[in-house]
């Protein structure tokens, strides 16, 4: 029987001000990045950082440019449990219909002694930042609500004339930390807030049996109505479709896609969908080669594509498009040393698989500027 984790793995934590413990070249381990962006060219990036890895140290922290990515403050907020043996992590920034600027992350209880770095009891927050524009000294946010189980590694889907929330959250079954009652949750789960983020409750999930990894999954509506639900595994990505909102799922099948990092996803404003993911050239499960990819057909076909990143250890993308339809993807390189960078491009070059517009930038650095 598995061990129940201390219900404080569940308290609330507020954004804070950073201290001298939470500036970007304190702690080496940073990994796990996501960027949204508001009209006018202000970004924002949060990841999470704390000891060398996995561990009771880690915490979430913000960062903000205001001239689209091309420079970067220190962390301007973070999310720092107090408590010994507990951590936040895998955060999420996220732009809502409404405009607000949504910070996700999950919290976990993490004894030293368990070896386990996720519950699921801890579960997914949301806080939003209230006033985005004015000066980061002078940034507030609400009070934290604690969403769903588990972990959302990846933005919401809006679905409906009442611009539904559909939250990919997940619960993990490979951890001794995990207590009996996830059970019934585990797997990829939709969770939708129908009150933009007061509340949010379970729908249904995807179980790939027998071959299940840590899910990270993504909701695409489908132009047919469907909702697509694309998940990591050991192997190849698998996906699952749902007719009723996500309450219901097909039994999940190989996609093809990456199988071994997260995938990004991404409704252009175009109507075409954006994959960003690693493709190793030797059939090796190498994080390198990160690509983008564009589907003009909904999915079914992925035609034009473009390198970012070649090397080694490069992975875990997240993609935003900003006002003037330029896209921004976000992801880790040599997590152990901490180095997040940014690839900026159009459409048109993704539709010319190659460089063609002035705006086009790869492995940008997203650190504070000297």
């Amino acid at each position: 029987m598995s061990t129940s984790p201390p219900i404080y793995s569940a308290q609330a934590v507020p954004p804070a001000r950073p201290n001298a413990r939470h500036h970007y070249r304190q702690n080496a381990y940073k990994g796990i990045p996501s960027i949204a962006v508001l009209p006018g060219g202000l970004c924002f990036a949060c990841a999470y950082s704390g000891g060398d890895g996995e561990c009771q140290q880690n915490y979430v922290f913000l960062m903000v440019s205001r001239d689209y990515g091309q420079h970067w403050s220190d962390a301007v907020a973070v999310v720092d449990p107090p408590q010994k043996d507990v951590r936040a992590f895998d955060p999420v920034v996220w732009v809502s219909p409404q405009g607000e600027l949504c910070l996700f992350w999950s919290q976990s209880y993490c004894p030293e002694y368990a070896g386990g770095v996720f519950d699921g009891v801890g579960g997914v927050w949301l806080s939003k930042l209230c006033n985005p524009y004015d000066p980061a000294t002078r940034y507030r946010f609400t009070p934290p609500v604690r969403l769903a189980h588990g972990i959302m590694l990846n933005p919401p889907l809006v679905i409906g004339l009442r611009k539904t929330w559909l939250m990919p959250c997940s619960v993990w079954n490979m951890y001794s930390t995990r207590p009996d009652g996830m059970a019934p949750y585990r797997g990829a789960g939709c969770w939708s807030s129908a009150d933009h983020g007061k509340t949010a409750h379970f729908r249904g999930h995807v179980v790939i049996h027998g071959e299940s990894s840590f899910d990270e999954h993504h909701f695409i509506l489908r132009r047919d109505g469907r909702l697509w639900c694309v998940m990591r595994a050991r192997t190849v990505a698998k996906e699952s479709f749902s007719r009723d909102g996500g309450r219901t799922w097909t039994p999940p099948q190989d996609v093809g896609f990456c199988g071994f990092s997260r995938i990004a996803m991404l409704r252009l404003a175009s109507g075409n969908l954006l994959r960003v993911e690693n493709t190793p050239g030797d059939g090796s499960r190498r994080r390198n080669n990160l690509t983008a990819y564009l589907s003009l057909d909904d999915g079914e076909t992925w035609p034009h594509r473009l390198l970012l990143d070649e090397r080694d250890n490069v992975s875990y993308p997240c993609a935003a498009q900003d006002d003037t339809g330029r896209i921004h993807v976000i992801y880790d390189h040599e997590r152990s040393h901490g180095e997040f960078l940014l690839a900026s491009f159009r459409e048109e070059d993704l539709l010319a698989d190659a460089p063609t517009s002035a705006d086009f930038r790869l492995r940008h650095p997203v650190q504070p500027t000297q």
